[in-house]
């Protein structure tokens, strides 16, 4: 609706308004502001719609809690395993490196940095597998 075409409406409508009595003209404001509501949430059923939004949530808290899981592998199977296999016996997540340079000194968590990116590998990983498991890639976009 061009401009013109709004200003005209409300023109319109002011002028029958201005001619009922005032408990005509509550009613019409009522219907016009219920009618005016209703539009607005059917706009918003339909952008959900049109826009996969509860798909995308409930990827999002698949998503959330398949990181929990692996947080839970990784720091009960994978850190206890890796205190095994390397020296010191130093969970993988709490393994630093001294670095002096120019008189200063800083530790630098290597460690948790590889932590990390196992970590998200596995989530990868577990995101890839559930993909091609579930033939996702063969689902047409409609």
């Amino acid at each position: 609706m061009s401009k013109a075409a709004h200003k005209r409406q409300i023109k319109e409508v002011r002028t029958k308004l201005s001619n009922l009595s005032p408990v005509a003209a509550a009613e019409a404001m009522e219907g016009m502001v219920a009618q005016q509501a209703k539009k607005q949430v059917n706009g918003f059923a339909d952008f959900i719609r049109e826009q996969g939004v509860v798909g995308i949530g409930i990827g999002l808290v698949l998503g959330i809690q398949m990181k929990a899981v692996v947080d839970v592998v990784m720091l009960k199977f994978v850190d206890p395993f890796t205190q095994l296999l390397l020296p010191g016996k130093t969970a993988l997540s709490n393994i630093t490196a001294h670095v002096r340079l120019a008189g200063r000194s800083a530790d630098i968590g290597w460690g948790a940095i590889v932590y990390s990116l196992f970590s998200f590998l596995m989530v990868a990983l577990i995101i890839y597998a559930a993909y091609k498991l579930l033939k996702l890639d063969r689902l047409k976009k409609v």
